[in-house]
């Protein structure tokens, strides 16, 4: 059985596989790319917005609003993404006063891509996930301190080395092999809790972040699994 957890990073598509029990990463420019690699991977578990509203302001998915209801203190790690219809911009300033943040703004590049290559038949194994609700699983409770920050890399390093089949010398060359192609050692971490959402999944175990209503204008389930 093979699972992986995939994050955006400035080289692309950063990809965390799990099979027969050995973890390895690769960067992918492309998406098509990452799912080509692995054509028996059984769950894909991404940390990007997956069914979006097609227009008007930039507002909370209910998936959003849920995710958020869980994490509490740690509410601001989920943003608000764009809408369909802002997948085309090409500058900030216009999505400004729309409620997009410069955050949301930068990852348009990879929503888009995700958005056109997605369809409700392949979001039956790639489907939304994120690491901050990973974690939260993992550990019992959010974890409270930022990704980059000395105190939460510690946590989210030892809480990764318990639930993965993983030491700590395996997960330094994870990083070594994936840091020159544009990774960076947040995005690891991040990739990693997200295989084990995935694992998690085939196991039955995920829990879901859902609403209503539930499918996007085009079809594609707006939920975020964990």
């Amino acid at each position: 059985m093979c699972v992986v957890g995939v994050d955006g990073c400035r080289g692309g598509w950063l990809a965390v596989a799990l099979k027969g029990g050995m973890a390895t990463a690769r960067v992918f420019a492309h998406f098509a790319e990452l799912l080509s690699a692995y054509p028996d991977a059984t769950a894909f578990a991404v940390d990007m917005p997956i069914g979006l509203w097609e227009s008007g302001r930039a507002r909370a998915r209910p998936c959003d609003l849920c995710a958020r209801r869980r994490l509490g203190k740690r509410a601001a790690c989920v943003f608000t993404p764009p809408t369909r219809v802002m997948l085309s911009a090409t500058a900030y300033a216009p999505l400004r006063g729309q409620g997009l943040s410069v955050q949301a703004y930068r990852l348009i590049p990879r929503i888009r891509e995700l958005d056109r290559l997605l369809t409700p038949e392949l979001q039956e194994r790639v489907w939304e996930s994120h690491p901050e609700l990973s974690f939260a699983a993992m550990t019992g409770a959010p974890i409270a301190y930022p990704k980059r920050t000395q105190q939460g890399q510690a946590t989210r390093r030892h809480a990764l080395l318990h639930a993965l089949p993983l030491e700590d010398s395996h997960l330094d060359a994870l990083w070594q092999s994936c840091r020159q192609a544009g990774a960076g050692y947040d995005d690891l971490v991040d990739a990693c809790a997200l295989a084990w959402s995935a694992w998690r999944h085939t196991m039955n175990q995920s829990e879901l972040c859902i609403g209503e209503p539930a499918h996007d204008e085009h079809g594609l389930l707006m939920a975020i699994r964990f």
